[in-house]
């Protein structure tokens, strides 16, 4: 008989469970990322917060202002509660030749950065422009950010959002 030595095979090493438990929990957090993202969580996160559509008329009268008498395609939405604390945006038409004169009846101080007419609007080749900081009606909004931008010859979008600073 022949006596073979059997040579000696060594044990396998451990596994690095440390790195697979690392990178089990960046799946887990990626998917629970994702989940956050697409499956509407963050309106139970942000306890209180609602957005809601409004009628543009109401979210100019809350500035202490008037909607253009032409004004059309309107969309406006008010934001409250959670870290936007309360804020109003919106965006409608009007004729173009409506703007300037729109602008100017908008009552509250006016911001005038620098390179600025008289009136505050600041005047681009693609619209007009206007800050005015602390509207006059009951909406206590810090600062309204207005643009107004060329659609065609005849017609003009107007932009506009309220911020809380």
């Amino acid at each position: 008989m022949s006596t073979a030595t059997e040579i000696p095979v060594p044990a396998p090493r451990p596994k690095r469970r440390k790195a697979l438990w690392l990178i089990a929990l960046a799946a887990t957090a990626a998917l629970g990322g994702l989940t956050y993202a697409f499956t509407g969580v963050k309106d139970t996160v942000d306890e209180g917060f609602q957005e809601r559509s409004m009628a543009c008329s109401e979210a100019m009268y809350a500035m202490g202002w008037a909607l253009p008498d032409h004004a059309s395609d309107q969309r406006c939405t008010e934001l409250s509660g959670g870290l936007a604390g309360h804020t109003q945006s919106g965006t409608f038409r009007i004729p173009r030749a409506d703007a300037r004169p729109w602008l100017d009846s908008l009552s509250g101080e006016r911001n005038q950065p620098g390179g600025v007419g008289s009136d505050s609007v600041v005047e681009r080749k693609e619209g007009l422009a206007l800050s005015i900081l602390r509207p006059p009606g009951s909406l206590q909004a810090d600062e309204v950010r207005v643009d107004v931008r060329w659609e065609s010859r005849d017609t003009a979008v107007v932009t506009f959002e309220t911020f809380d600073h």
